[in-house]
């Protein structure tokens, strides 16, 4: 396993984490790729998350890009999520959990890309950023 390799992903995994990108994921795979077995990968990505989401959540109060609201709803359905999550987890062999995994993502790069080629069909090549809506 290369420390070197794992370092360079906590520091991408973590500040796409702090943006809300879901950098546990860039994390999860970097661990599994280096041989690390998958729940202990998702365990240590689990820890992880505690200080990055904590850092991440006072910058972005601080800038008042948080709605309490929105989040409640969230965080009960997400609850018990956690606990089927877990339970399914800890069922599962490690190279279906793997298999799962990887189901997982290539479902998400195939929606990635077929959303980027519609931005690209409507607004052709050039690259520009998306209008910012006025507060």
């Amino acid at each position: 396993m290369s420390w070197l390799v794992i370092a360079l992903a906590s520091v991408v995994s973590g500040a796409l984490g702090a943006m809300g990108l879901g950098g546990g994921g860039v994390l999860l795979l970097v661990l599994v790729w280096t041989g690390m077995p998958q729940l202990t990968a998702q365990g240590v990505n689990l820890l992880m998350i505690l200080p990055v989401g904590l850092l991440g959540l006072y910058f972005h109060r601080k800038n008042g890009l948080t709605e309490k609201q929105a989040a409640l709803p969230l965080l009960w359905g997400g609850l018990p999520g956690v606990v089927l999550g877990v339970w399914l987890g800890s069922r599962l062999e490690e190279g279906t959990l793997r298999s799962c995994f990887g189901v997982l993502i290539l479902l998400l790069a195939a929606r990635e890309l077929w959303m980027g080629l519609r931005l690209l069909r409507q607004n052709g090549w050039r690259l520009t950023a998306p209008p910012q809506e006025k507060p």
